[in-house]
């Protein structure tokens, strides 16, 4: 199943499924699914995961209208219009319709990967001196930190962070990890389950900490939880071509790629 184009789909469909579900509750979040094209807008987070859309899925003859639908719709919004062009995207040259009108690709290319052999995740050595918590509200604070620093991300993220992941944290199927060390928090990781299928990501270790153990900690508690959760499929995202290759090493493989364009 892991080879089929439908899978492909329907692990990028679940993922925007899911933040559909988040923008239930996330004020200002909006997230709008047809069967032509998705949505995805948070002016409070400028960050293209919560602006651009995905899926475009049309007939040619449809494709240029369903472009200036896009660059409308985030042009009214007073945002940079982003469109992620992946595999799942019809028809097959939506890449060069989108650099005709002016868009360029956009950061490296996204990964996604799906858990195919679990026997490295069964036996993952989790350090004896790394504590793993998942964290109520009260320890936002600490996530937010943490992933600011590990992602170098200005320090004035840290509020709007935490202030976001308030609405979804006690939601179902939501976990927010923190890694401590000796009651320091040095590491952060999330993991979203929904329709099915359960994500791992938002992970990162302080730097200069980051040969502790602490985010095979992480992913260990992650990995139990997906199993607690039942869902059938744990998948990944990453643009690092070193986390990649660890991945597949772990027993995941690739099943698409997708890249940013992004209208300069």
């Amino acid at each position: 199943m892991h080879d089929s184009r439908g899978f492909a789909y329907a692990l990028e469909w679940a993922e925007y499924a899911r933040s559909a579900y988040f923008a239930t509750v996330v004020p200002a979040a909006q997230v709008l699914i047809s069967s032509e094209v998705v949505f995805v807008t948070d002016p409070q987070v400028p960050m293209l995961e919560g602006n651009h859309a995905a899926l475009a899925r049309t007939t040619p003859d449809r494709a240029e209208a369903l472009l200036d639908r896009i660059i409308q719709h985030y042009q009214a919004c007073g945002l940079q219009p982003t469109v992620a062009i992946s595999p799942n995207c019809m028809p097959d040259d939506w890449p060069q319709r989108l650099q005709a009108r002016g868009f360029k690709p956009y950061g490296d290319p996204e990964h996604f990967l799906a858990l195919k052999d679990s026997w490295y995740a069964e036996a993952l050595p989790v350090p004896k001196n790394i504590a793993v918590r998942e964290i109520g509200l009260d320890g936002l604070p600490d996530f937010s930190r943490v992933m600011v620093a590990a992602y170098e991300m200005p320090e004035e993220f840290v509020p709007v962070l935490a202030h976001n992941l308030t609405y979804i944290n006690d939601l179902p199927g939501v976990h927010n990890y923190v890694a401590y060390v000796d009651g320091e928090p040095v590491g952060c990781m999330s993991l979203f389950s929904y329709a099915g299928y359960s994500a791992l990501g938002s992970g990162g270790v302080l730097p200069g900490l980051r040969n502790t153990g602490a985010a095979i900690a992480l992913a260990a508690q992650g990995y139990k939880d997906y199993r607690q959760d039942g869902s059938q499929t744990m998948t990944f995202q990453t643009v690092l071509p070193k986390m990649e290759r660890m991945l597949r090493i772990a027993g995941c493989k690739r099943i698409f790629t997708r890249i940013y364009y992004t209208l300069e």
